[in-house]
C-alpha cells in the first residue's frame, strides 16, 4: 500500500496517518493527522488533496472513510466563509466520484455551502448546490414532506437569482408531491413560490391574484401579510387592462390595509378609471420590483405599456368616438401605436369598440356596468313579487303601494 508522510509524499514505508491496528484506531490517527494540518489553515490547501486521496484508497474500508470525512467536515465548516467554500468544493470534487458510499457526507456539504452562498446572496450557486443533492434517486428514503420542502427551497433560490426557468423545473416537481403532504407550512410556501412564478412570468393578473389569498393566510405574520398585499397591489396595477383588472382593483381598494401603502393613490385612480399622470407614473414606478421594470419588445417598459391601457381604457368611458391622432396625443404615443394597441385590446375583448381605418376614428361601445346590471335583476325581481301580491293580496298591496306614494 501507498502511504503519505509529514511531507505528503507518496512513499512505501508505513506512515503515523493510519497509525494502530483496529478501524478505530485508524479513525483516531486519521483524525489526528488532520487536525494537524488544519492548525495551519493558510497552508491546508496545498495538502488537503493529497490527504483526501489517501482517504480514499481501496485498502481504506468505507467505514473507516466515512468517519473521518466527518469529521474533516466538522472541522471545515468552522472555517471563514471563503476559506469553507474553497476546501467544501474539494471535497465534493473528490467525494462525488464515490457518491454511493459517501452520500451523506457529499448532501453536508452542499447544504452548508448553498447556505454559505445564500448568506452572500448569491443565489443562483445557492440553487445549484442544493440541487445536486440526489433527493430522487438516493439510497436514503426520503420522505415526500422532506423532498418537496429541498424543491420548494431550490424553486425560491432560483427566484430570487431571478432564474424563473430553473424555477420553474422545481415548482413543477414541488406541484406531482404536495398532493400527497398534509402539512399545511409546506402548502403555504408552495402557493408562495409560485405567485412569485407567476410574477416572473409576467402573468401580473394572475399573480395579484395569488398574492391576495396567501396575504389573508392566517400562518403568515402580520408584517409577511401586508407585504403580499403590496405586491398583490403592483401586480394589478401593472396588469393588462381589463373587466378582470377592474374587478381586482375593486377587491383591493376595499381591503382597509391598503390604506397604509404609499401606491394607494395610484391604486385609487387606476380603480376609478381616472386617467394616470406622467408623473404618477414616475412616482409608483419606484415601488416596482427589479423584474418588472424591464421593457417590452415595443420599446416600453411594463408599467409604461399599461398605464396606457388603462388610459386607453379610461378614454373609451369618456368619448364614443375620437380621431386617432388625437388618443394618440393622450396616450403619448405615435398613431401607429396607439391604433395597434386599441386594435389588441378590441381583439381580446378588453374593451369594446371599432376602428374606421377609413376616416382615422375609433368608435367606443358603452356596455352597462356590471353593478347596473346587478340593480336591474334586483328591479325586476321586486316587480315579480309586487305582481304576485297584487294576484293574491290586491287590496292590501294597493294599500301599501299608496301609503310608500307608489
Amino acid at each position: 500500500h501507498y502511504y503519505i508522510t509529514n511531507n505528503f509524499e507518496i512513499m512505501t514505508s508505513k506512515p503515523s496517518l493510519f497509525g494502530g491496528s483496529s478501524p478505530e484506531e485508524h479513525v483516531e490517527s486519521c483524525c489526528n493527522y488532520f487536525d494537524v494540518l488544519f492548525s495551519s489553515p493558510d497552508t491546508l490547501g496545498a495538502k488537503i488533496r493529497s490527504f483526501i486521496e489517501s482517504i480514499l484508497i481501496d485498502s481504506v474500508s468505507v467505514g473507516v472513510s466515512r468517519k473521518v470525512f466527518t469529521h474533516v467536515i466538522s472541522r471545515v465548516k468552522s472555517l471563514p466563509s471563503d476559506m469553507c467554500l474553497e476546501y467544501c468544493g474539494i471535497l465534493t470534487e473528490a467525494l462525488k466520484l464515490r457518491l454511493m458510499s459517501f452520500e451523506d457526507q457529499i448532501t453536508e456539504l452542499n447544504q452548508h455551502m448553498a447556505d454559505l452562498y445564500e448568506a452572500k446572496k448569491d443565489f443562483g450557486k445557492a440553487a445549484s448546490n442544493l440541487s445536486a443533492i440526489p433527493l430522487e434517486n438516493s439510497q436514503k428514503n426520503y420522505s415526500k414532506a422532506f423532498t418537496t420542502q429541498m424543491y420548494l427551497k431550490i424553486a425560491h433560490l432560483y427566484l430570487e437569482g431571478r432564474d424563473s426557468n430553473q424555477a420553474e423545473i422545481f415548482i413543477n416537481r414541488a406541484s406531482l408531491l404536495i398532493t400527497s403532504t398534509t402539512e399545511p407550512d409546506l402548502q403555504v410556501k408552495y402557493k408562495l413560490c409560485y405567485a412569485k412564478l407567476l410574477d416572473f412570468r409576467k402573468k401580473f393578473l394572475e399573480a395579484a391574484r395569488r398574492y391576495q389569498e396567501l396575504s389573508l393566510e392566517p400562518r403568515l405574520s402580520v408584517a409577511e401579510q401586508n407585504e403580499l398585499l403590496r405586491h398583490s397591489i403592483l401586480c394589478a396595477i401593472i396588469a393588462p387592462a381589463g373587466v378582470h383588472r377592474s374587478r381586482l382593483l375593486s377587491s383591493l381598494i376595499k381591503d382597509e390595509r391598503s390604506q397604509h401603502f404609499m401606491i394607494h393613490g395610484m391604486l385609487r385612480n387606476t380603480q376609478l378609471g381616472h386617467l394616470v399622470t406622467l408623473e404618477q407614473v414616475k412616482l409608483f414606478e419606484t415601488e416596482l420590483e427589479e423584474h418588472q421594470q424591464e421593457k417590452l419588445t415595443t420599446g416600453m417598459t411594463i408599467l409604461e405599456a399599461a398605464v396606457m391601457e388603462h388610459n386607453l381604457l379610461a378614454i373609451s368611458h369618456i368619448y364614443k368616438s375620437i380621431k386617432i391622432d388625437n388618443l394618440a396625443q393622450l396616450l403619448r404615443v405615435p398613431p401607429l401605436q396607439a391604433e395597434t394597441v386599441v386594435g389588441k385590446m378590441i381583439a381580446e375583448q378588453r374593451i369594446s369598440g371599432s376602428i374606421d381605418q377609413i376616416d382615422q376614428i375609433i368608435s367606443f361601445e358603452v356596455k352597462a356596468k356590471p353593478w347596473d346590471e346587478h340593480i336591474n335583476v334586483v328591479c325586476n325581481k321586486v316587480n315579480h313579487v309586487i305582481d304576485l301580491m297584487n294576484q293574491f293580496e290586491p287590496e292590501f298591496t294597493k294599500e301599501r303601494l299608496q301609503h310608500y306614494g307608489c
